[in-house]
């Protein structure tokens, strides 16, 4: 409140004021904490139940935690188990931590957040009041935290009866700092696409996909992969009440696996892939272009292989040749795929969109380089929040799992008792409240011992 005047007076406005306030309450947070902490230690060192079971062996260890308050600082006991021979900083094992953990999972849970979305520098850059300053430690705690079996968060069986099933995959190719480049497989299951707003008067309608869930990772075994998709189909939908699943792609082998695993399945080209290739191979011709996609999409088989078998008799360089062989095929040889276009239901494939947002953007769109499983973890963390997970539930339920078994030990009630008493007096003799004159600070502390 005394530095207000002098931060209006530095031209710091709203924004500064908001700096150094958080800086200010981030503080008094941390303060609290430690307090509350000394109070737990005191506690567990003058319990009866602790003092029959677990024996001092060594005080004042000091340990320094970090969270999203800042650097909690505070000294712990070492005890041994009077039976057992176990050792245990007792204070922690209340507190949840574990043995040599530096960083408080909320703050854990932070990181994790801002590195699937910006560079591990720019991670450790973006935190002021924490000791920790290396872009190794967010790598670390990426590489640590286990991503397996995170794709589906809570799901649950719900036997949702559609008529469609649309599964639209494609890839992102990401750089590896040791050997060749990573594929990166990306997949999303949706019931179809609806208008976002259908009320304004703008000639694009923008769509969304109703109900998208996305898988992702490397999957070496592409049968892996599918059988995932399968079994969250299985989960939530009434298969038998499914018409027709439709899997859209380019056209790539292991997308192609797919069809071959899920059942009721039809495999669509997706049309920007499509497109792509017609262009291809009329570059040399541009005035074909409307043509030989007329041709292709109305599924006229025989103007194609005659347009082919014109063009590539004419005078091109071997590169042209080539790439004219090349679009042959791959129009020629997933026409069936193409045709499936016109399958009742069917909806256009927006799978290169998706990869562009969903993973280029943090592993591939710059000059970046990976470990595996650095890569495929923070393409699963970027697929685990869009399907709704939290992160900071995925640690605590990691957590769990690891966590040893606390004996329990009822801490002092005597020690907390006369903590929270000095609160109260604390609470109730305030100068500047029985003052009674309602000035800001005033009304400031009132607030305060209200809450």
């Amino acid at each position: 409140m005394n530095s207000l005047e002098d931060k209006l007076q530095e031209g710091v406005g709203l924004t500064g004021l908001v700096d150094s306030t958080k800086a200010v309450t981030d503080d008094i947070g941390r303060l609290i904490l430690e307090e509350n902490v000394r109070t737990i230690e005191q506690a567990m060192k003058n319990s009866e139940e602790r003092k029959a079971e677990w024996v001092i062996q060594a005080r004042g260890r000091e340990k320094t935690i970090s969270t999203l308050l800042g650097d909690l600082q505070y000294e712990r006991t070492y005890y041994k188990h009077r039976v057992t021979g176990e050792f245990k900083y007792l204070t922690d094992a209340v507190l949840g931590l574990e043995a040599h953990q530096r960083i408080d999972t909320g703050l854990q849970a932070d990181m994790l957040a801002k590195a699937k979305e910006m560079s591990y520098e720019q991670v450790v850059q973006s935190y002021e009041n924490i000791s920790i300053r290396s872009r190794s430690t967010i790598k670390n705690l990426v590489h640590q935290t286990s991503m397996e079996d995170s794709n589906w968060p809570e799901l649950k069986p719900e036997n949702r009866k559609v008529r469609f099933l649309y599964i639209e995959a494609d890839e992102d190719h990401v750089h590896q700092q040791k050997g060749k480049g990573l594929i990166m497989k990306l997949a999303y299951v949706h019931e179809g696409k609806r208008v976002v707003n259908p009320v304004s008067k703008s000639k694009q309608k923008r769509n969304e996909l109703i109900e998208a869930q996305y898988i992702s990772g490397l999957y070496p075994k592409n049968d892996d992969f599918w059988f995932e998709v399968l079994d969250y189909l299985e989960t939530r939908y009434d298969l038998d009440a499914v018409e027709q699943i439709f899997l859209s792609g380019d056209g790539a082998p292991w997308i192609q696996a797919g069809a071959e695993i899920l059942p009721k399945c039809a495999f669509v080209i997706d049309g920007y892939h499509l497109s792509k290739y017609i262009k291809t191979a009329t570059g040399a011709y541009p005035g074909e272009e409307a043509r030989l996609k007329r041709a292709v999409y109305g599924g006229n088989r025989n103007w194609v292989e005659a347009y082919f078998d014109t063009v590539e008799g004419n005078d091109h360089t071997p590169a042209e040749q080539k790439r004219l062989s090349s679009c042959r095929t791959y129009l020629l040889g997933n026409w069936t795929e193409i045709q499936n276009r016109h399958l009742p239901g069917y909806v256009e494939c927006s799978a290169e969109g998706h990869v562009s947002h969903v993973l280029s953007h943090r592993l591939s769109s710059r000059p970046l380089s990976w470990s595996k499983t650095g890569a495929e973890n923070i393409a699963k963390l970027r697929v685990y929040t869009r399907n709704g997970g939290s992160i900071r539930r995925l640690l605590n339920s990691l957590k769990e799992k690891v966590e040893e078994a606390v004996l329990p030990i009822k801490l002092d009630s005597g020690t907390l008792q006369k903590k929270k008493q000095g609160y109260a007096e604390f609470s109730t003799n305030v100068t500047i409240l029985d003052i009674g004159k309602r000035t800001t600070m005033y009304k400031l502390f009132k607030a305060l011992r209200s809450a």
